[in-house]
């Protein structure tokens, strides 16, 4: 009987060494956030892969803009629901990504990713400006690019 019970302890002792650490970086594929001319709204749409073997989750937001690409405060990924993400504006004209998911019942775990201002362009239509990001479609967000 000791020895069994010994036996299962060092099982699940071994077994909680083979727990997967959490990764630092968030591969994002696809970004793109455009404000569509001669209208008032902008669309962000990317993707994010959570593990090479599982299928990318999408995310995305189609909201008002009406001519910058507006902050998103708790955008969501269809695919995955335990995502959530956000763009805040940044003073110098450039746009802070997050994303994050639950880590336990207290904690996150969030990624992001600075946009520079010379990603986002202006372009003239007339009567109306429209902002787009030009900047890579895939990018790493990394735990280490959050500010605190």
């Amino acid at each position: 009987m000791k020895f069994s019970a010994v036996l299962a302890l060092a099982a699940s002792a071994s077994a909680a060494t083979l727990q997967k650490k959490q990764s630092l970086t968030a591969p994002i594929g696809n970004f793109y956030a455009d404000c569509i001319p001669h209208s008032t709204f902008c669309a962000y749409n990317f993707t994010i892969t959570s593990d090479p073997v599982l299928p990318a989750s999408h995310c995305g937001a189609f909201l008002q803009g009406p001519d910058q690409l507006p902050e998103v405060k708790d955008g969501d990924c269809p695919d995955n629901s335990a995502y959530t993400w956000s763009i805040t504006k940044t003073t110098d004209g450039g746009l802070d990504f997050a994303i994050w998911y639950p880590f336990n019942s207290r904690s996150n775990i969030t990624y992001c990713h600075s946009i520079t201002a010379d990603q986002i362009t202006t372009q003239n239509n007339g009567a109306v400006s429209t902002q787009h990001y030009t900047g890579p479609g895939n990018f790493t967000a990394s735990v280490t690019d959050c500010s605190a």
